[in-house]
């Protein structure tokens, strides 16, 4: 009997606990970026394309939400215009996804700030012709 008693006790307890569980993030990436509000930032990007320095990582200054310096991380060569505005701000990325209608994506977005991470387009016609792939990471805010 006393088994039986311990034992309600216990189903009586676990009942009457609530499962702690996080809600989802009912902001859209898009949304969550801009919710941080950042004009100024540094991140890097590697533009994979059948291009000159495809495949390299490149270091974007942004401020005031145009890029202002390129670098090339793996000498530290500034990247002039016009090959420096090839690389991309985060709302011009989110902006591509936004205004695409015919081209093909496929998208990876950072799960804490809402930046693609990953904005591939057009990926059935790599490298052949018209297909790039942006990588986009380390987000710093000065």
């Amino acid at each position: 009997m006393r088994i039986h008693f311990q034992i309600g006790i216990l189903l009586f307890s676990l009942l009457g606990c609530k499962e702690q569980t996080s809600q989802p993030d009912p902001l859209d990436p898009f949304d969550r970026w801009k919710s941080y509000n950042y004009h100024d930032y540094t991140i890097d990007q590697v533009r994979m394309c059948f291009c000159p320095d495809g495949g390299q990582t490149m270091r974007i200054t942004v401020r005031s939400d145009t890029v202002s310096f390129v670098r090339k991380l793996s000498d530290s060569s500034q990247v002039l215009y016009p090959a420096s505005r090839l690389y991309l701000t985060v709302d011009s990325l989110l902006a591509i996804i936004r205004t695409s209608k015919t081209d093909s994506l496929v998208i990876t977005y950072n799960a804490q700030y809402g930046y693609p991470e990953r904005l591939d387009i057009n990926p059935q016609l790599h490298p052949v012709d018209g297909g790039v792939l942006y990588q986009t990471s380390n987000l710093h805010i000065p």
